[in-house]
């Protein structure tokens, strides 16, 4: 038996019983968008998890300089060009999981998003050095005197502190906590069954630790890589679903 349960004190969802989740024509777009961003991003997974294997990042700002004259695109990859191009398509995606949750749980679907699109904009922040380093090497190639390279050294380890500092670190824990609130609001409500939930509630568990923090996060980072693909495969067929279902229900307001 299926269900509708609303924010507003709709009927009780029997034990075991999924909610069945519509939304109305205007946000089916941007449902299909979350669900295409999901696909992207398990797409990339592996194709960065490769960059990181084959081509470490450089260890040392004059590594990370030779690196972009010898090859820019591998610098920029080596500062998470890729990562911060799937930071930004998950803006749609958390927005469309928002649009799922809101009939249920609004409030806390609202905190989520927040929080969710609050840890995107920090991650880009943090990501200054991708492109800056770039103009650093080149004029540090340039530079024609001892006392330009040790400024031109000194900002790029300026910016490496950064691109490895708090406010990643913040980005990332806030990014787990997103996905461990709409993961919890589709346990509790039963919202596409128990499994999509249950892999995002593991998630967003394996990134409490942020991955700059030392061999454990760094070791964490990767582990989290197979439960972040699964729960984005598992969520994209639903998203679908949604985009095609005629609501039974109010929009919330």
């Amino acid at each position: 038996m299926v269900t509708n349960v609303n924010g507003a004190g709709g009927a009780e969802m029997p034990l075991g019983a999924a909610t069945k989740v519509s939304v109305g024509p205007e946000w089916r777009g941007l449902v299909r968008l979350g669900a295409a961003a999901a696909v992207f991003v398990v797409v990339m997974i592996p194709l960065q998890a490769a960059i990181f294997i084959l081509s470490p990042p450089p260890s040392t700002v004059e590594d990370f300089f030779a690196l972009f004259q010898e090859n820019p695109v591998l610098g920029l990859l080596d500062l998470d060009l890729l990562l911060t191009l799937d930071y930004l398509v998950m803006i749609p995606f958390y927005m469309a999981l928002y649009v799922v949750v809101r009939r249920v749980e609004p409030a806390w679907g609202l905190l989520a998003l927040v929080i969710g699109l609050f840890s995107l904009v920090l991650f880009v922040v943090s990501r200054e050095a991708t492109f800056s380093m770039w103009m650093l090497s080149g004029q540090y190639a340039g530079a024609a005197s001892p006392t330009e390279k040790a400024a031109l050294l000194a900002t790029g380890t300026t910016l490496l502190t950064q691109y490895n500092g708090g406010t990643f670190a913040t980005s990332y824990i806030l990014g787990a906590i997103s996905t461990l609130m709409f993961s919890t609001v589709m346990v509790k409500r039963r919202i596409f069954g128990r499994l999509p939930g249950g892999v995002g509630l593991l998630t967003g568990l394996t990134m409490l630790v942020p991955a700059n923090a030392g061999p454990v996060g760094l070791a964490m980072a990767m582990v989290s890589l197979v439960p972040t693909a699964a729960w984005l495969i598992l969520l994209c067929p639903h998203l679908l679903r949604v985009a095609r279902t005629t609501p039974l229900l109010p929009p919330a307001r």
